[in-house]
């Protein structure tokens, strides 16, 4: 036997078994974590959510057919949003009852704590945010209302949330999933990022 057919029989069994890993791990995270028939792709065409899922890069939402769904505080939601029912993607930050607040250096209060988000996932390419600082870091305290959620981008200074006047209430009937994992990014770091 020639050592070269050897070597090349080595590869081979070395990434069939890596294909076989990464099958099985899809299969887990398709069929029982997140069943294949409750995702629904989407591009996301703004930057208003970045680093946690930025322009351009796609991602699995788990639709929630029919299945009455109250938010938790942090949680990423899609909901449809004016008019045209186009879907947003955003964070809950605020539940009913809550006090929401402009915090030091342009960051947010939530019943008087500071609103801290979670780790991000990978190296994200992140542009420059707008300096719309003015507009955002004096928006008026808002409590809460029953049956309503306070959401926000978590690109604090380039999203158009619920911080803005013109905003329209979110309620958690308009919600119809939840964004799951980031499937296709210009940053490689950012494939498969669990969406938190």
């Amino acid at each position: 036997m020639n050592p070269s057919s050897s070597q090349y029989r080595f590869w081979i069994y070395l990434l069939a078994s890596l294909g076989a890993l990464v099958a099985a791990l899809f299969a887990y995270l398709f069929v029982f974590r997140y069943p294949i028939w409750t995702l629904r792709a989407f591009r996301s065409p703004s930057r208003s959510m970045c680093p946690t899922i930025c322009e351009d890069e796609r991602v699995f939402v788990q639709m929630l057919y029919g299945t009455p769904y109250v938010p938790n505080r942090g949680d990423v939601v899609a909901f449809l949003y004016g008019q045209d029912r186009s879907v947003f993607v955003k964070r809950v930050i605020g539940l009913p009852g809550d006090i929401v607040a402009s915090g030091p250096n342009g960051g947010i209060l939530v019943n008087g704590r500071a609103w801290q988000p979670p780790p991000i996932c990978g190296k994200p390419v992140v542009e420059a945010a707008q300096n719309n600082s003015a507009l955002y870091s004096a928006f008026t305290q808002t409590h809460v209302a029953p049956g309503h959620l306070f959401v926000i981008g978590d690109n604090l200074q380039d999203s158009f949330d619920s911080r803005i006047p013109d905003f329209a209430p979110v309620t958690p009937d308009t919600v119809i999933g939840k964004p799951v994992m980031i499937y296709w990014s210009k940053g490689n770091s950012r494939i498969g990022c669990a969406v938190r």
